[in-house]
């Protein structure tokens, strides 16, 4: 059974089509490009799958059962995250803020919870070396 399944999925903004009858199947443990010229749709098609646009046509279901999004947490509820392409909307936070962005590790000093900025760094820390990525966590993330 596919992990994710998309069929005939359709956004439209009026006139402009953004995404038309696109159908993909996603399996467990597998890892898939996409790839198209600017303003082919894969972003809006990203977007949709991480519940930020609902589609106007089409199905999505996960693991066989019909997945209906209409915002990015009921997305992450279901293991979907997506790693926006636009740096400049945080880039004033390091790069280990940017990471857990809106998921922030917190620890308790007594009952109250404080920010764990050492645990943010040395996750965010490991997670660069697995990708083998050369950015430090403590770096600034400017657009280029």
């Amino acid at each position: 059974m596919a992990l994710l399944e998309l069929d005939n999925i359709s956004k439209h903004y009026g006139a402009i089509q953004a995404v038309s009858d696109v159908s993909l199947v996603l399996n467990a443990g597998e890892v898939v490009g996409l790839m198209g010229d600017n303003g082919a749709g894969k972003s809006t098609l990203v977007k949709m799958i991480a519940g930020n646009f609902p589609p106007n046509l089409g199905a999505m279901r996960m693991e066989g059962k019909e997945l209906v999004l209409h915002r990015p947490v009921e997305a992450r509820r279901h293991g979907i995250e997506i790693v926006h392409q636009d740096l400049a909307l945080c880039d004033n936070l390091t790069a280990a803020a940017n990471v857990f962005l809106g998921r922030e590790l917190r620890r308790n000093i007594g009952p109250i919870p404080v920010l764990d900025y050492a645990g943010m760094y040395r996750r965010a820390g490991e997670i660069f070396k697995e990708l083998k990525s050369e950015t430090r966590p403590r770096d600034l993330v400017k657009q280029m």
